[in-house]
């Protein structure tokens, strides 16, 4: 069905699935340590959560190519939301929340794959770009109603309360799933993203996990082959530095949150930062602000990695020496760092990855990158919460600025940018 502007109606899907994603997520994090659980309750969360995109990326992809039904599988994705979500709002027993923060996770995951086929089904091909635009733009809408919609609640009523915004929005996603959606006439397999750059840049920015096939003994035997020649090393750099990137961000911001409730500020005050750092991150993803990032410049890229890495030494130094209100303050201008820095690497990195993608290979070189990542951001919430547990946050956020830094000093070694102050002529 196509709305009143033309638009294919399952565009309207997205602004609810991005609303509960944005909620569920700072929801969880708080109600853990609502209920008495530490840093460490809330790393297994978040390492449960990661792992559960591995299986759940080949299995609804495989669903994808073999049903060819896009409406039924969104209408099981969102009605599969709804009950985990609405069970984890219920219960108050933390292995019984973790394991429905995975069952969400593995059901959410479903979504941006349908979205990413629908994209292509229902547009003509010289709109894909636009498509992926509308689709990367109503991401962040749905992203930002959710937190406002969050504040406006914890102004008024207690923590639980808030579990009823992702409730709702499941139920929204449920109903437009159920009467606006409407299955294309012709399907295209899930390969077909690979062959357009808007497309799969706009996919791997909303997941970093995309599983054409799933990656065999020799797609990393060759992985390997090829980092060990200057000639071929491109494909193995943006791979290592994307898993270092966000191996990084998992160790922060699985323990950003309980050093922000351990400082003792309020639910609304930590939930207006996730809104802050959001809104950042959309402005930072403008055209007028991202139009250098989508030339996919090296230079550019370790330029935002050192941005976002200065802004994680910060924390590790502010972690020391602030504590109380102040340190709202100081994750005001971080999350400044943090915000800008997010979209403009994502969108360069998968920028050059399409332009470095090997013509045959795409699937196995996509499955070697989604493991990578969807290992490194396992082991970055899983050892967050253990490192800040028992060696303190500020050892966290040191670790996760050194990998960044490392990240950008394997970009900086491999690609040698030339920057544009040193072409200018004195």
């Amino acid at each position: 069905m196509i709305g009143s502007r033309g638009r294919p109606g399952w565009l309207y899907a997205i602004i609810p699935f991005a609303a509960i994603g944005s909620t569920v997520g700072s929801f969880v994090k708080l109600y853990i340590l609502d209920l008495g659980g530490s840093v460490l309750d809330v790393g297994l969360a978040s390492s449960a959560f990661n792992l559960a995109l591995i299986p759940a990326a080949f299995i609804s992809g495989r669903l994808a190519d073999y049903l060819g039904r896009r409406r039924i599988l969104l209408i099981a994705s969102a009605g599969a939301q709804l009950a985990s979500i609405a069970l984890m709002s219920v219960t108050k027993s933390l292995p019984a929340i973790i394991g429905l923060f995975a069952v969400y996770s593995f059901t959410s995951t479903f979504s941006p794959t349908v979205f990413s086929l629908l994209m292509m089904e229902t547009m003509p091909k010289e709109r894909w770009g636009d498509g992926s635009a509308t689709s990367f733009r109503y991401n962040i809408y749905g992203s930002i109603m959710g937190l406002v919609l969050g504040v406006l609640v914890l102004t008024m009523l207690p923590l639980t309360a808030m579990a009823l915004l992702p409730v709702a929005f499941s139920g929204i996603m449920l109903a437009i799933s159920v009467l606006i959606v409407r299955d294309p006439q012709m399907t295209l397999e899930r390969r077909n993203v690979t062959f357009n750059a808007e497309a799969l840049i706009t996919r791997l920015i909303q997941l970093p996990v995309i599983l054409i096939r799933v990656p065999k003994a020799s797609d990393f035997r060759g992985l390997l082959k090829e980092a060990r020649n200057a000639l071929t090393r491109d494909i193995p750099v943006i791979m290592a530095t994307s898993a270092l990137f966000y191996l990084a961000a998992n160790l922060f911001f699985t323990s950003y949150t309980p050093f922000l409730k351990a400082n003792n500020l309020s639910y609304l005050e930590i939930v207006g930062l996730d809104l802050f750092v959001t809104v950042i991150n959309a402005l930072a993803s403008m055209p007028r602000f991202s139009r250098l990032s989508k030339k996919g410049d090296p230079g550019t890229i370790i330029e935002f990695l050192s941005l976002r890495a200065i802004a994680f030494l910060l924390a590790a130094i502010a972690s020391l020496y602030f504590t109380g209100h102040p340190v709202f303050y100081v994750t005001l201008l971080l999350y400044l760092l943090i915000g800008m820095a997010y979209t403009n690497f994502a969108i360069g990195v998968n920028t050059m990855l399409y332009r470095f993608l090997p013509e045959g290979r795409q699937g196995g070189t996509l499955g070697v990158y989604s493991a990578l990542n969807s290992v490194a951001m396992f082991a970055g919430s899983l050892v967050s919460g253990s490192l800040s547990f028992y060696s303190g946050y500020a050892v966290t956020f040191l670790l996760a600025s050194v990998s960044l830094f490392g990240a950008a000093s394997l970009f900086e070694w491999h690609f040698k940018p030339r920057r544009q102050y040193a072409e200018e002529p004195y």
